[in-house]
């Protein structure tokens, strides 16, 4: 059976439209940067492979349960190594709605599937990372394992508000809100200094499993240096900020005009 090898400018055309490109909030920074300029080639492999996007969706949350796992591993090369496999999941989450748009295959179980793939592991990273440094105290000090459960759980309630909130607009019967500039204006000139001055703090960006795995990755790496538990401390700064978060994360949808019903 011939396999199916298609040229990359092919391949840009149907995969990588601007409208996918220029995404402004469902685009990661990492395919922005540079996730988008190598994935087109792994993709073709796939294709050629005769992968469905579902399989490589597969792929990526396994991918992404083994970065959690990697934490596990002690000292510097676990967060290494979770780190790693965190920037690898997101060049897959490219490739999966990639092989969908080339073989015309987009549909809701590959949502449904790639929403398992960030919730389970934005919640495994900080739950993991607890485990770790409980398991490396001597005797084990379970207060850590709860701080990781604890921060785990909250990562679940600060994704499902995004949910909530288009569930919400479906319920009412509105449609979903448009993923473009301006599409959530916050009417409340405050919250919306607030808003933009969080942009240059982006706290509510620190929670994607990348963003994590970064932050786990450079506390151990100074922790090694100076001689401190730097994976508990890393694991600190994510439960402290998290609460902030998801404040700002509530008080943002409410003042948007995304829960507004069309006026009469």
């Amino acid at each position: 059976m011939s396999r199916e090898w298609p040229t990359i400018e092919q391949m840009r055309d149907v995969c990588q439209p601007p409208e996918i490109r220029g995404r402004k909030s469902a685009e990661h920074w990492t395919a922005t940067l540079f996730g988008r300029s190598f994935s087109i080639y792994l993709t073709r492999i796939a294709v050629w492979l005769g992968l469905s996007a579902n399989a490589v969706t597969g792929i990526m949350i396994l991918c992404g349960w083994a970065a959690a796992a990697a934490l596990l591993i002690p000292g510097v090369w676990g967060p290494l190594l979770a780190c790693f496999l965190a920037f690898l999941q997101m060049t897959i989450d490219s490739i999966d709605g990639e092989v969908a748009r080339w073989r015309r295959t987009t549909g809701p179980r590959g949502i449904f599937l790639d929403r398992i793939a960030h919730t389970t592991t934005e919640s495994a990273i900080p739950f993991a990372a607890g485990l770790a440094v409980t398991l490396a105290a001597t005797p084990h000090d379970w207060r850590w394992a709860t701080v990781g459960g604890a921060t785990a759980t909250l990562v679940l309630v600060n994704k499902s508000l995004r949910d909530a909130m288009r569930l919400s607009r479906v319920q009412a019967g509105l449609d979903l809100p448009r993923d473009a500039a301006g599409a959530r204006v916050i009417s409340s000139s405050l919250i919306g200094k607030a808003r933009r001055a969080a942009d240059f703090v982006p706290l509510h960006r620190l929670y994607h499993s990348v963003e994590q795995t970064i932050v786990l990755l450079v506390a151990a790496i100074l922790g090694a240096l100076f001689d401190f538990n730097g994976l508990a401390v890393g694991l600190a700064v994510l439960a402290c900020a998290l609460p902030f978060v998801i404040v700002g994360h509530v008080t943002a949808i409410l003042a948007s005009s995304t829960l507004r019903g069309p006026t009469p």
